[in-house]
């Protein structure tokens, strides 16, 4: 479809404008003019204002009297302007006789004004069907063809030239994306070490790439979160070893890193510096890299949760509790990585990352405290019973101060007794007793019946006690808390059957 031109024009040239339509018109193109257009009855500014801006091509034929103050036409040229801005390419001024320069309107002399030489009429149409080709076709006209051609030669040059290198570096990126597929498939098998190799193999074969940065970013806080959470003997050369390979990969992300991803970052430093503490080998205060982090995102989950670990890590106050409760808070605001935010909170509380156990009530009571939240939410429970297990932390309270002492009334005080026994056996189902580090069905007999006696559950006590006292007889304990066990559970039998 051809294009549509609004012809804008003095009273005084309407017979060179007539020309010039008619001739437009032969040549397809649809031509409204102001007066011979406007439907009878209809509003001229209204119907001027849209036929300007339906339009593809505004011509104005520069005359005295349509550059004169006051003239339509001047409107018209100011209805063009608002549209187009720019007249180059929307607007075609023709100078139908002489007007001396500094008359006609600025916005016309922003572009060429043909000024023809012959005949008006066929210059006008010459110049509209140039200006209204396809780019294409404007490209080989004669006075462009030559540059056309130069500058297309030079670009299918350097393409060429440059062809196999940008073969090179798609090779190199599909190398690369396949290593990096591969490491994330060695890291959710557990095998980090392979994962990280395979992640230095992408890197040096595709040197800068972004994807390849970010999966070994993303590797690097995983293999730190992993670390520092569990009670080892002989684990200051792996902390160390660690922190040399990881923090570099981290300290490079943070300077092109914004937002959240930034905080993730600079919080990771913070632990790898607590690791770095912990393999005695110092630096940077962690909690300097956790404030930063805060500041560049507030909602920060690792921010939050690693800040709250390093307050009960550094200061045992009940006081201590509470401010590192608040961070937790936040971090388990998000709805994120909510497995290992309980596992950071636990392991912070009982501090098992240097200890096996560690004999403080108020941080037990918390510990059993935000079990019970756990089990409230509907959140996974904890599994398995290995070395560092969530659920081994846990057991080991009970183990400790109940199994082993005689230290059950303080931590009764954690919880009505009825949510407490409902609590345990939650965490503890008998069904899970195997494994290494699981509790003996003696030892978790003892710690249910006393549990259900204190819950009003006094037919599952006698149940318990008794099945406590088979146990015994069966596996021969001779120990002398095995006895001492076997003691209260008689007397406990004696107590509940009065």
């Amino acid at each position: 479809m051809r294009s549509s031109i609004f012809l804008s024009y003095a009273s005084e040239q309407s017979e060179a404008a007539t020309h010039i339509e008619l001739s437009l018109k032969g040549d397809g193109y649809s031509v409204f003019r102001d007066r011979t257009s406007l439907p009878p009855g209809e509003s001229f500014d209204a119907r001027i204002r849209t036929a300007i801006e339906e339009s593809d091509l505004f011509i104005f034929l520069i005359s005295r009297q349509s550059v004169s103050p006051g003239r339509y036409t001047l409107t018209e040229l100011k209805f063009a302007e608002q549209k187009w801005g720019h007249p180059a390419g929307h607007v075609l001024p023709v100078l139908v006789e002489p007007v001396p320069k500094e008359a006609i309107p600025v916005f016309l002399r922003a572009v060429t004004i043909l000024n023809p030489r012959g005949n008006v009429t066929a210059e006008v149409a010459a110049e509209v069907t140039r200006m209204t080709a396809p780019w294409w076709r404007r490209m080989l006209q004669p006075r462009r063809l030559v540059p056309t051609i130069a500058v297309m030669v030079i670009i299918v040059v350097v393409a060429w030239m440059g062809l196999p290198g940008y073969l090179e570096r798609r090779e190199q990126e599909r190398q690369a994306a396949k290593l990096e597929k591969e490491s994330q498939l060695k890291a959710e098998s557990g095998d980090y070490t392979n994962a990280w190799k395979l992640l230095e193999q992408a890197n040096a074969i595709a040197p800068g790439s972004s994807a390849v940065f970010e999966a070994q970013e993303g590797l690097a806080m995983k293999l730190l979160r992993n670390a520092g959470l569990s009670y080892f003997r002989g684990d200051r050369s792996y902390f160390e070893e660690l922190v040399n390979r990881t923090l570099p990969v981290l300290s490079r992300g943070t300077s092109g890193a914004k937002a959240e991803r930034l905080a993730n970052l600079l919080a990771h430093m913070g632990w790898a510096e607590y690791l770095r503490e912990r393999a005695g080998v110092g630096g940077l205060p962690p909690a300097q890299h956790y404030r930063h982090a805060l500041e560049v995102d507030p909602r920060n989950v690792y921010g939050h949760a690693m800040w709250g670990f390093e307050i009960l890590r550094k200061r045992g106050s009940v006081a201590a509790v509470a401010e590192a409760k608040e961070h937790f808070s936040a971090a388990l605001e998000s709805r994120r990585e909510r497995e290992y935010l309980r596992y950071l909170q636990i392991s912070a509380l009982l501090q098992t990352y240097t200890n096996v156990w560690i004999e403080d009530p108020e941080r037990e009571k918390e510990a059993i405290r935000v079990a019970n939240e756990m089990r409230i939410n509907g959140e996974t429970r904890p599994k398995g019973w290995g070395l560092g297990s969530f659920k081994g932390k846990l057991w080991s309270i009970y183990h400790f101060d109940v199994v082993t002492d005689d230290r059950l009334a303080p931590l009764l005080a954690a919880l009505p007794p009825a949510e407490h026994l409902a609590l345990f056996r939650w965490l503890f189902p008998e069904d899970d007793l195997e494994g290494d580090g699981a509790p003996s069905l003696f030892n978790f007999l003892f710690v249910l019946a006393q549990l259900q006696e204190q819950g009003g559950d006094r037919a599952g006590a006698l149940a318990s006690y008794r099945r406590l006292l088979s146990e015994f007889a069966n596996k021969g304990y001779n120990s002398s808390r095995a006895t001492k066990i076997v003691s209260d559970a008689n007397a406990a039998l004696k107590r509940l059957s009065s």
